[in-house]
């Protein structure tokens, strides 16, 4: 086989590879428990899981569930399917906002229910919790303000 057949082969895999989609985790499986400022369980809130994965596609996720009795409510987990060569299309455009750009998957939780909301802290650091790629599950608990 000569050198120029090999590079059109090696360049025809490349390009195959390019285009064929690789699937993700999108956003991890998710139990959240929301309750009021006493402790005690909301059942019927709202609680909405928010997700992008910023290198591989250009707007974002938005899912609602309602809390049981208990306050609890489980999100399924949610998978991309992009191209390598998508993914690196979006990548350079998520790159061109600069000091603000962001990259890879971010996926949050926020609940709301008669005129509170709240969102899932790191009490320890006063953050907001954010998924960032790791770990395949989460857990979190919500209290309404």
């Amino acid at each position: 086989m000569s050198a120029r057949t090999t590079l059109w082969i090696l360049a025809a895999l490349l390009a195959g590879a390019a285009v064929v989609p690789v699937k993700s985790l999108d956003c991890p499986s998710w139990d959240v428990w929301v309750a009021d400022q006493t402790g005690q369980p909301i059942g019927g809130a709202t609680v909405r899981v928010s997700f992008r994965n910023y290198s591989a596609e250009s707007r974002s996720h938005e899912v609602d569930e309602t809390t049981d009795a208990l306050g609890h409510v489980a999100f399924a987990p949610q998978t991309i399917s992009a191209s390598l060569g998508s993914r690196i299309g979006v990548t350079l455009l998520s790159a061109m906002a600069g000091v603000h750009a962001s990259f890879g998957s971010h996926a949050t939780v926020f609940a709301f229910a008669q005129g509170h909301q709240g969102f899932d802290v790191n009490r320890q650091r006063n953050t907001l919790v954010e998924w960032t790629g790791k770990p395949s599950h989460m857990e979190s608990r919500i209290t309404l303000q």
